[in-house]
Order: structure tokens, then C-alpha cells, then sequence
């Protein structure tokens, strides 16, 4: 397909190690390294006097202590895959998220398009059960827009250079056919938001939609040839999601606003993914839009 030509650019970097005996070593050894740091982590955790009241904070997000705690955590994760890169595939870090210069540009392109969109999203009315209603003020909100911006912007890259920079780049270097190269990642991206304990019946929809987040990740990356487009996609989703309007007592300890529900309130739940389902379509649309400007 000549729309992903520009993919080769992150494509040929994994050529020289694209074996499949490699590439499942690269997991197994980024799964226990950030398995690892994981478990420094807590351990470092554990040793405040304040630990009791910051683990049971960690299971809801519910504080804007616990969320930029778990946010900056991803940085764990970037670290293992630096590991992984040098240990395994002898490439550089840089090499899984293309040329720099069109990363940063592509990524400003998409991102002040999709931002035009949340803002006409968020002044159009809302359904009685996703009324939106304040939640932390604008007094005590501002205060926390930067560290939370930083925070999200190391989550989502994180997500964005292992799933679309690592194994997107190693399987297209092994395999030409799309559908593998971006099906697999995007099902293990689906696969790491299932949780039935959070969401109930839901879980299988949520791992779904975010299956279907993914693959739009995955073909912004590959007619880029840069992590830039999926940054910024995945950026602009979770600042909404996050910073802006939150499910009540579910990772809404940076929210602006929160919807009156939370993750296992079924029905509204389903409802909300009826809305987001059309709006992921019109963010890859947008999206796409703006790289070809």
C-alpha cells in the first residue's frame, strides 16, 4: 500500500532483528524488567508513612496524588524498553519513533486539530445521564494542569513507542501483510484494558474499543512513518478522559469535571460507548485529514 510507504522508516531499523525467537525474547525480557521496577518501586512506596492511605488511593485513582503517581510510573516502562532495545535488538530508542523533526511536526498537526474537536464536542449538549457536573474546581484544578499534562504525555508515549514503535516496527520487518503487523499489537493493546473487576459486563467492550483505538494508532504510525500522529490521537483521548471529564471515583482525581457514574454502572457505561464509538472514528478521521495538509 503506497499510503504506508513512509512506514519503512521505522520498519528498516528492525529488519536486522526482526526474528520471531527475538522478538519474543524482547517481551519476555521488557515483561520482567518492568516487572522489576515495578517491584522497586512499590517497595520504595511502602517505606512512607503515608503508604496505608496511598495503596487503597492506587485502586481508584481518586486523588490527584495516586494518578500522578500511577502516570509517572510509566516512565518504568520506557526504561525497560530502552533495556530491551540495547539487549536484544541492538537499535536505538529513537529508531522506534522515526525521524525527529517529522515526529514533532506531525504530532503538532493532528494534536491542534483534534484539540478544535473536543472543544466543539464539549459546547455541544449532553445526553441527562452524561451531564457532566464540576469536580475539583477550577481553584484546585489549574494548579495541577501542568505536572498532569507531563504525566500524560509519558503514559500515552510509553503505550504509543511499545505497542506502534516497538512491536508494530519488529513484526512489519518480519511480516508485510497489515493485518499483522497491525492486529496483534492492537489486540494486546485491547487486551492489557480488560478488567472485569472494573468494568463488569462491560470489560469485553472496553477492551474492544480499545482494540479498535489501537488499530487507529497503528495506521497513523504507518502513514507517518513516525509515533508523532498516535501521540498525539492518544494524548488528546486521555487529557479528555482524564483531565477534563472523568467517571465518578475512577481515575478522576485530575478531572475538571466527572460524569455521575463510575465504571461499573453498566447501562451508563454502555450508553457512554455508544458516543465514543463515532468519536474515535472522527479523531482517526481528523487525523488523517491533517497529515495530508
Amino acid at each position: 500500500m503506497r499510503a504506508y510507504d513512509p512506514h519503512q522508516q521505522l520498519i528498516a531499523p528492525a529488519r536486522a532483528s526482526s526474528s520471531l525467537p527475538r522478538l519474543c525474547a524482547g517481551l519476555v525480557v521488557l515483561m520482567l524488567a518492568i516487572l522489576a521496577f515495578n517491584v522497586g518501586m512499590l517497595q520504595i512506596l511502602q517505606n512512607l508513612e503515608s503508604w496505608a492511605r496511598i495503596e487503597i488511593e492506587l485502586i481508584t485513582g481518586d486523588t490527584a496524588r495516586a494518578l500522578l503517581i500511577t502516570l509517572y510510573s510509566f516512565v518504568l516502562p520506557i526504561v525497560s524498553l530502552w533495556v530491551v532495545l540495547r539487549m536484544v535488538h541492538d537499535r536505538s530508542f529513537t529508531s522506534l519513533i522515526g525521524p525527529l523533526g517529522l515526529a514533532f511536526s506531525d504530532f503538532f498537526r493532528v494534536f491542534r486539530w483534534l484539540i478544535v474537536m473536543v472543544a466543539v464536542i464539549m459546547i455541544l449538549p449532553s445526553p441527562p445521564s452524561q451531564q457532566p457536573t464540576m469536580h475539583l474546581g477550577f481553584d484546585r484544578w489549574l494548579p495541577l494542569v501542568l505536572p498532569a499534562l507531563v504525566g500524560i504525555l509519558i503514559q500515552v508515549s510509553a503505550e504509543e513507542l511499545i505497542f506502534r514503535g516497538y512491536l508494530q516496527s519488529q513484526l512489519a520487518a518480519r511480516f508485510s501483510n497489515p493485518l499483522i503487523w497491525m492486529v496483534i499489537p492492537s489486540v494486546l493493546f485491547g487486551m492489557l484494558h480488560l478488567s472485569s473487576e472494573t468494568y463488569g459486563e462491560n470489560a469485553i467492550l472496553i477492551a474492544i474499543w480499545a482494540t479498535l483505538f489501537g488499530v487507529a494508532a497503528a495506521d497513523l504510525t504507518a502513514r507517518s512513518g513516525s509515533l508523532g500522529p498516535a501521540i498525539a490521537l492518544h494524548f488528546v483521548n486521555n487529557v479528555t478522559a482524564i483531565m477534563i471529564v472523568a467517571m465518578q471515583h475512577h481515575w478522576d482525581g485530575l478531572a475538571l469535571l466527572h460524569v455521575p457514574y463510575g465504571p461499573q454502572d453498566v447501562g451508563h457505561v454502555r450508553a457512554a460507548l455508544v458516543l465514543e464509538g463515532p468519536i474515535l472514528l472522527c479523531f482517526w478521521l481528523i487525523a488523517r485529514i491533517a497529515l495530508r495538509r
